[in-house]
């Protein structure tokens, strides 16, 4: 719930072209066009996300108590999704098994791994889709289990014994490898050590917690075209908007005191439209920002390049252009409902002088966009950013860590505005408290994705 707002930081989904196990067979979803169509109509334009993720975390679901773990497990459910469930000790007993004439047996929606023989130099491992298409076998190759469970460098499960850490280490290990087996973008688990190997484990598959993960499969779906606002468990029940009423449905929703305050633009506005017009656009301005935000994201999460990096700022630079398009319409509307003399195009929160006649008026309301105060910051970070348009433009900057390979891009200020940027941030808690800040959990059943 409410991954609309608080995406954290950008998780990278780019798996190899090919694996030591062969090539991939990425699958597009099978979906049929609305009539009428034309050679300029969309399809969904990304192949299926291949999810892993723990049993124990979907067995912990229940489908009445509505809460994020229950968005999650809707969202996994999607066709778009290919997912794979993995447990260290197999399929529980009761979960039917499949048997074809001549093969072994195996559970649709599973990893199995076979423990084997504890000689031999790799684990058999057997998976299938949740549909009838048979089961796929292979084998983990190699000695990562057998690094992982030497590693007592690692401070994951220190409340164990030596030789029962040692041991989950090893099944974290085997587990992440099966992931890595069926092409997996995504593995979403809270095994500790995984959260905190300091080597190549997981190789191009994304570890994250349940809580990082709703947000990406989130933005995932709707860069296909789906809004998704509720989906039970099963999958059997769901809920969902067209792309513009899903974005001012979260506009609205991180936005709640502005139900109250539109509706005082719509009674102040009785005699006088303007003023409604006014209010309606800063919505507006919000949904846009947000539907940038996506855009950045989608450019972020792809492998870095001039292209790439060229959307991401693009969208950037909508995005601040709107948020503070959004708070400048806020700082119109209060002058006019405090009957402040003078032009109204004045107003402007980070305006000193402006602001100390809202002061003289409204001393509660000043306070909120005072300097030193969370929103006056806030504007100072804002602004940082937004007033690159009547100057340098944000540059985008590569990181490598290798010659040739960029892996990621960063956004480049001049000395004097970044030092004025990081000074605001440090006063919120740093850049880490504004990246990822979540927004106040609300017990909407519908909340956007």
């Amino acid at each position: 719930m409410g991954s609309v707002g608080t995406l954290p930081r950008v998780l990278r989904f780019e798996p190899a072209a090919s694996h030591a196990s062969g090539l991939r067979r990425d699958q597009w979803p099978d979906v049929k066009l609305a009539d009428p169509s034309t050679v300029f109509s969309p399809r969904p334009p990304l192949r299926k996300l291949i999810v892993v993720v723990d049993h124990e975390l979907l067995a912990a679901v229940e489908e009445h108590n509505f809460n994020k773990d229950t968005v999650l497990a809707g969202l996994l459910s999607h066709p778009f999704v290919e997912m794979y469930r993995i447990s260290d000790q197999g399929p529980p007993e009761e979960i039917e098994r499949v048997r074809r004439r001549g093969l072994s047996e195996y559970v649709p929606g599973w990893i199995v791994v076979r423990q084997g023989d504890p000689e031999r130099d790799h684990l058999p491992i057997v998976w299938a889709t949740r549909g009838d298409a048979g089961p796929t076998r292979g084998a983990l190759i190699g000695n990562r289990p057998e690094i992982a469970e030497a590693d007592v460098r690692s401070i994951a499960y220190a409340d164990l014994d030596a030789p029962e850490a040692a041991a989950q280490r090893r099944f974290d290990a085997i587990a992440v490898e099966a992931a890595l087996e069926v092409h997996a973008d995504l593995f979403i688990t809270r095994r500790p050590y995984l959260h905190s190997v300091t080597w190549a484990l997981a190789g191009d598959t994304v570890v994250s917690a349940p809580e990082q993960a709703l947000p990406l499969l989130g933005l995932y779906l709707r860069r296909q075209g789906v809004f998704i606002t509720y989906r039970s468990v099963d999958g059997t029940a769901t809920s969902s908007l067209n792309r513009g009423l899903f974005y001012w449905v979260a506009t609205r929703d991180l936005l709640p005191a502005g139900w109250r305050w539109f509706s005082a633009c719509v009674q102040h506005g009785q005699c006088d439209d303007s003023i409604i017009y006014l209010g309606q656009s800063a919505f507006q301005r919000v949904q846009r920002a947000l539907q940038a935000r996506d855009s950045a994201y989608w450019a972020l999460n792809q492998p870095q390049n001039n292209d790439t990096a060229e959307e991401a700022l693009g969208s950037l630079d909508v995005a601040l252009l709107n948020l503070m398009a959004a708070v400048d319409v806020t700082a119109r509307v209060a002058h006019r409902a405090l009957e402040l003399d003078g032009s109204e195009r004045d107003a402007a929160w980070q305006r000193p002088r402006w602001l100390k006649r809202i002061k003289a008026v409204a001393p509660d309301l000043a306070a909120v966009a005072s300097a030193d105060t969370p929103g006056g910051l806030t504007l100072s970070i804002l602004g940082a950013l937004r007033n690159s348009i009547h100057g340098a433009a944000l540059s985008p900057l590569g990181v490598s860590s290798a010659p040739g390979r960029r892996e990621g891009t960063l956004v480049g200020l001049p000395q004097s505005d970044a030092e004025r940027l990081l000074e605001a941030m440090d006063a919120l808690g740093g850049p880490g408290c504004i990246w990822s800040a979540p927004a106040p959990a609300r017990p909407a059943p519908h909340r956007p994705s």
